[in-house]
């Protein structure tokens, strides 16, 4: 019953996921990695047994902690990228406030010389 219930999660994050993209709400690179988590749990809700078979090849006795350690890895992976990616979107934001500063301070300048 559980992998019935993790197989309809999949399927209704993908469902979600396309329609978001569909509508503009989200773009390429997040949509991505949501689908790659959707499609795991699929994958995972139809084969369960890969989860013991990946922990008995790392030696990990009880295997879902394997799960649960990767789980934690890519939350924490995707946290990193998009703290990259918010500090590189705050430079941007700052050069342009920077930018439009002196513009409008070239103009003010060309008024007052007009005057």
């Amino acid at each position: 019953m559980t992998n019935i219930t993790i197989l309809i999660i999949g399927a209704l994050l993908s469902i979600s996921i396309l329609y978001l993209v569909r509508k503009g709400k989200m773009h390429g690179p997040y949509a991505t990695w949501w689908l790659l988590v959707a499609l795991c749990a699929i994958v995972l809700s139809i084969f369960p047994k890969i989860i013991d078979w990946a922990a008995a090849q790392v030696g990990i006795t009880y295997p879902p902690t394997l799960l649960l350690v990767l789980s934690v890895s890519l939350i924490l992976i995707r946290m990193l990228t998009m703290d990259m990616a918010l500090t590189k979107k705050e430079r941007k934001i700052r050069r342009l406030t920077q930018k439009m500063a002196m513009l409008e301070e070239g103009q003010n300048n060309q008024q007052d010389k007009s005057d």
